[in-house]
């Protein structure tokens, strides 16, 4: 017999008052567990085709070696088409680092806070701005993206399809960490590109371009002075049409020979007599001190001509294994060249020095020595002979503790001009990346911009048929009969 004693049931009631009880504890300490081990050990997945979320090893380098504090606080509107990447992206930022902190400004929920920190930090229209102390880099959301305008004229809106949020970031990231701009001189009075020209052979877009690198870009007349200014980072030679005096690279010889970086962009420029050679700059003779063969030709490459013209204007895609080139390898970016000559290592560098090819032409391209005929180009034995090289990165270590020695070679500057620059993105990156080696930032090295996905699906009209028979009559069709054969089965029971 059941015994249902006061005392019994008081003793029921605390068994399960208690064991209620341990079980709501024990529940909370799992879900405590739970979270302490999901924010110690989160990871977060990308899976986009691209990896357009995930960090890239030198941004995750950057990101762990900061030595301050850095917020990024974001004025981007949630139905602008960046505003999702944008986010997503500074959430893995956020994440690699304690260092790093993200702020989203909605103007519409807080339009008074909005409206303070625009006024603070100078904004006048979408982007993110990098903060650390009194310090800060402004990112304009337009930098942000490569678009396909083609479809606006049929009333399409543009698309993205490139995001070069990280490469932004990481950037401005590094910039404030370093607290520094390094110096850049741009040689004048011989001819070489202006950073003032908006021209199509001007310069002026690689202020732009540097910008987000944050480089102190200035022109130096070199004529008559007896070293590089100190405290200069590097110096570019950007496509000279007249002579070096013998003081002047004497001047650049001792900057680079105490660990100075130079960057030389010298062009085939031709003869205005009757075109029959190459106007002489003094870099044949001064290159082949530190092992680089500067052709006296110019560089053709049939297989990979631009259509409509000359065979001058050729793209390039092969590349050596170096860090100035391997994004453009990893890539597949093309580079594009305008009149260039050849670039090689000499038969007898110097002793110590490390040079590296950097790009080269197809098998099927040559250096045109006859340049007396240039409509009437032929290969034949006389000409240098594919793969052509076209750049050099020159590099030697100092005794003593000195900076190393870096120099790198181009046979053509114009792939820097304006319309190279701004027309192709791969020859905006070789040159940044060409800058921040030889100021040995290869944190910095650029990140080339990320594809977005642009998925469609396209169906025939037999194909949107039958989708439309399996949705709208199929699949009910299903549920009716399964409702009926469920009806029946209990009718019978």
């Amino acid at each position: 017999m059941e015994n249902n004693t006061p005392q019994t049931a008081n003793r029921r009631v605390l068994v399960k008052a208690g064991t209620l009880s341990a079980g709501v504890l024990l529940f909370a300490a799992l879900l405590l567990i739970v979270n302490y081990l999901g924010w110690k050990y989160h990871h977060r997945f990308d899976w986009t085709a691209s990896s357009l979320y995930t960090l890239s090893e030198k941004s995750e380098k950057v990101v762990k070696n900061l030595k301050r504090d850095i917020e990024l606080v974001v004025f981007v509107p949630p139905e602008n088409q960046l505003y999702a990447p944008v986010k997503e992206l500074l959430a893995q930022y956020d994440a690699a680092s304690q260092r790093v902190s993200v702020r989203i400004v909605d103007a519409e929920k807080k339009p008074v806070e909005a409206q303070q920190l625009v006024q603070q930090y100078g904004i006048s229209s979408a982007g993110v701005v990098v903060v650390s102390g009194e310090d800060r880099r402004v990112i304009d959301v337009a930098d942000l993206a490569e678009m396909d305008y083609s479809g606006m004229q049929m009333g399409q809106a543009p698309t993205m399809t490139g995001f070069k949020g990280e490469q932004l970031f990481t950037g401005a990231l590094l910039q404030l960490d370093e607290g520094r701009k390094p110096k850049v001189l741009f040689t004048t009075g011989h001819g070489e590109h202006s950073l003032d020209d908006r021209d199509v052979h001007g310069f002026a877009s690689i202020q732009e371009l540097l910008g987000p690198d944050n480089f102190q870009l200035e022109e130096w007349a070199s004529l008559g002075k007896s070293e590089v200014p100190p405290g200069t980072e590097l110096v570019v030679i950007a496509g000279p049409t007249n002579t070096f005096l013998k003081p002047e690279l004497d001047v650049l010889s001792a900057y680079l020979d105490n660990g100075g970086r130079i960057l030389a962009m010298i062009d085939p420029t031709l003869g205005q007599a009757n075109g029959s050679g190459i106007v002489p700059t003094g870099f044949t003779e001064w290159l082949a001190g530190y092992g680089v063969k500067l052709g006296e030709n110019i560089v053709v490459d049939p297989p990979n001509v631009l259509p409509s013209y000359s065979a001058q204007v050729f793209f390039v895609n092969e590349y050596g294994d170096q860090a100035i080139t391997k994004p453009l390898a990893q890539s597949r970016l093309p580079v594009l060249f305008n009149m260039a000559r050849s670039v090689s290592k000499a038969a007898q560098p110097g002793q110590g020095l490390q040079i590296t090819e950097l790009l080269h032409t197809s098998a099927e391209g040559w250096g045109e020595n006859n340049l007396a005929q240039l409509e009437k180009v032929a290969k034949d034995d006389a000409d240098v002979q594919g793969p052509v090289p076209l750049g050099v990165a020159v590099e030697r270590a100092a005794a003593g503790g000195q900076k190393k020695l870096r120099l790198v070679v181009f046979g053509d500057s114009d792939f820097a001009t304006n319309q190279l620059v701004q027309g192709n993105p791969a020859n905006a990156v070789l040159l940044s990346n060409s800058l921040n080696w030889l100021a040995e930032r290869e944190s910095l090295i650029t990140i080339p911009p990320k594809k977005t996905e642009q998925v469609r699906l396209t169906l025939t009209g037999g194909e949107r048929q039958a989708l439309y028979a399996l949705v709208c009559a199929l699949l009910p069709g299903l549920a009716v009969v399964c409702g009926a054969l469920v009806y029946v089965r209990r009718r019978r029971r």
